[in-house]
C-alpha cells in the first residue's frame, strides 16, 4: 500500500510539473496537452474507482494551486473523472491500449467542455462551436496520443502492484 501511494504521488507531481514547465514549450496550434487528465483517466482504468478518484481529486488539486483559480474546482473534476472511468473499468479489456486512447479522447472532450461550461457559465453567452473547434478537439488528439507513452508507464506499476498484492497475500 505504500508503495502505491509513493508511485501515485510521484507520478501526480511529475505530471502536474511536466505540465505547468514544459506545456507552453510543446504546443500544438497553441493547445497545451493535459496530462493530468491522461494520468486520471489511465489509472481509473487500470486500477478501480477508488483510486482513480483518489488520483483524480490530488491532480485536480495539484492543478488548482498551479493555476491560482478558485480551490477544488479542478479538484471536483478530477475526482469525478476517475470515479466514472473506475466505474466502467470492469466492463473492459482494461489492458488494452486501444481502449484507453479512446476513453482519454471522449474523457477529454467531456472534462474540456465541462470547464468551458462552468467558466464563462456566469460570465456571458455561451459559444458552443468554436471552443470544440479550436480548443477541445485538438487537445483530445494530442491528449490521446500521448495516452499511449503514459499508458506503457502505468501498465508496467500496474503489473508490479497485482504481483506485489498477490505476493502479500500469500503470507
Amino acid at each position: 500500500m505504500k508503495l502505491k501511494i509513493i508511485a501515485y504521488t510521484i507520478l501526480v507531481f511529475l505530471s502536474v510539473l511536466i505540465q505547468s514547465t514544459l506545456g507552453d514549450s510543446i504546443k500544438i496550434y497553441g493547445v497545451k496537452p493535459n496530462i493530468t487528465i491522461v494520468l486520471i483517466i489511465i489509472v481509473a482504468l487500470l486500477r478501480n474507482n477508488t483510486e482513480g478518484a483518489i488520483v483524480g481529486f490530488f491532480c485536480g488539486l495539484m492543478q488548482d494551486a498551479v493555476s491560482g483559480t478558485v480551490i477544488g474546482f479542478y479538484a471536483l473534476m478530477g475526482l469525478y473523472l476517475g470515479f466514472i472511468i473506475g466505474s466502467i473499468n470492469k466492463r473492459l479489456y482494461r489492458e488494452n491500449v486501444l481502449i484507453a486512447i479512446f476513453l482519454t479522447f471522449v474523457s477529454t472532450f467531456v472534462y474540456e467542455y465541462s470547464v468551458y461550461f462552468f467558466s464563462t457559465f456566469l460570465r456571458g453567452p455561451l459559444h458552443f462551436v468554436d471552443p470544440i473547434k479550436n480548443i477541445i478537439l485538438i487537445e483530445a488528439v494530442y491528449n490521446s496520443v500521448i495516452s499511449i507513452f503514459i499508458f506503457i508507464i502505468v501498465i508496467k506499476l500496474h503489473i508490479r502492484f497485482e504481483e506485489y498484492d498477490k505476493n502479500s497475500r500469500r503470507y
